[in-house]
């Protein structure tokens, strides 16, 4: 047994039956890509370079791939059958053999707008499923998805620069140019959200129209904008698929001289909240989760005089990250006289958020950056936020050595800024 970065790489593992018709498909980095006959049966093996085979650490990377591949079991990911030594190639995974095309040649083929949707709608289902199992792709191009010619299935087909949070060899730049996101280029902790911006790549890349056009601006956005999770990617274009349905039998009705207004008033605007993952309460806080461990925050009620935002909130054993302070989150609120602001740098408030409270008087700060208005999507000023009596009404209470930070900030409007000791 030999033990490298936390693996035990075994000496011994299985010696395959014979293989033949064993022919070369690709050569690319490390890897070889062949496909061989066993038993009447087409098989696909990955082996390693003759230059590397016996090097520790591509070995590792070897068995990292296919310790992945054999704990994913989705039929949108290429099946494993085994890790065998193979004469004359080496130890190599061995892999289904899917007869098919890849993403980009299956692209380059003619196909309708439905059967275009109906790929991209499998791409997500199966990056939720990985993506749900902590495994970032860190790879993800048409050239790594596969099209089955009998049935039009998607198959994940390349797990080779993958991450989990069990590993922790490769934590470094990964992917190819194009599809790779910006951070994913520097040495940074592996994220979901990096494959967010690939999958943003690969969804324009497939012309699926206007309903998914604006989905996937927001998947280039930098990363703390970004879609958090695929879930949310998934129904914003639902979503929005749904609304541009509507919009066309709106106008359709109003063609032939018909109301559209329930119509509209029912699909475009629905009641369910499709962005939305989790949304519980806490105390005397409303939190909504679109993932990624951040949340919005609104007051449950309008009965409390001082209201404390908390910088996390654990709920089923999770902690999340107070993100932003939604819009119209406190407003309404007659008792209402003070508000403690959570301890992040990173802080978004948003509209109204004390539209129609008279008696609030003073905002205490923790952090020493001033929360930001409005985020990437949505642009926030003072003026949107507070009604023009809060300027020379309202304290705003910051951390000792702060002041300066908040007079020149948009806060800065506000008449009494005071320094407080944390």
């Amino acid at each position: 047994m030999t033990q490298v970065s936390g693996f035990i790489l075994s000496s011994e593992f299985e010696v395959s039956e014979t293989f033949t018709e064993i022919s070369e498909l690709s050569s690319s980095g490390f890897n070889v890509l062949l496909r061989a006959k066993r038993n009447g049966q087409w098989w696909i093996l990955k082996s390693l370079k003759p230059d590397v085979c016996h090097d520790s650490t591509f070995l590792q990377l070897q068995q990292k791939e296919y310790d992945i591949l054999a704990r994913l079991d989705h039929p949108g990911i290429v099946k494993v059958e085994g890790l065998e030594e193979v004469e004359g190639y080496g130890r190599c995974i061995v892999m289904e053999w899917i007869d098919g095309v890849t993403l980009d040649e299956w692209l380059a083929q003619k196909h309708s707008g439905l059967e275009r949707r109906q790929i991209a709608r499998q791409l997500l289902l199966v990056m939720e499923y990985v993506h749900e199992q902590q495994i970032v792709h860190r790879d993800l191009k048409p050239a790594n998805i596969m099209i089955a010619r009998n049935g039009g299935t998607l198959k994940l087909i390349d797990f080779g620069l993958s991450d989990a949070d069990s590993y922790t060899i490769l934590k470094s730049p990964a992917g190819t140019e194009g599809y790779v996101s910006p951070e994913q280029q520097e040495e940074s902790v592996p994220d979901v959200r990096n494959d967010i911006y690939s999958l943003g790549v690969i969804l324009k890349e497939m012309r699926l129209g206007w309903s998914c056009r604006w989905a996937v601006k927001r998947c280039f956005l930098p990363l703390e904008y970004r879609y958090p999770n695929v879930l949310a990617l998934r129904m914003h274009i639902q979503s929005l698929h749904r609304r541009l349905i509507a919009l066309n039998c709106l106008l359709a009705f109003l063609v032939l001289g018909t109301s559209g207004i329930v119509l509209y008033n029912k699909v475009v605007k629905p009641e369910i909240l499709y962005d939305v993952v989790a949304q519980f309460t806490v105390g005397n806080l409303v939190y909504k989760s679109w993932g990624g461990g951040l949340v919005t925050v609104s007051a449950a009620n309008d009965r409390d005089s001082v209201i404390e935002i908390p910088a996390t909130v654990k709920y089923k054993g999770m902690d999340y990250r107070i993100d932003e302070l939604e819009d119209s989150a406190f407003a309404a609120h007659p008792f209402l006289k003070r508000v403690v602001m959570p301890d992040n740098p990173k802080l978004h408030v948003m509209k109204h958020i004390f539209a129609g409270s008279p008696n609030l008087e003073g905002i205490y700060f923790r952090s020493k950056t001033p929360p930001m208005l409005g985020n990437a999507i949505w642009r926030v000023t003072m003026d949107d936020i507070f009604e023009t009596p809060s300027f020379g009404k309202i304290v705003l209470y910051v951390p000792k050595g702060s002041k300066d930070a908040y007079c020149r900030s948009p806060w800065g409007r506000f008449t009494y800024i005071v320094e407080f000791e944390k």
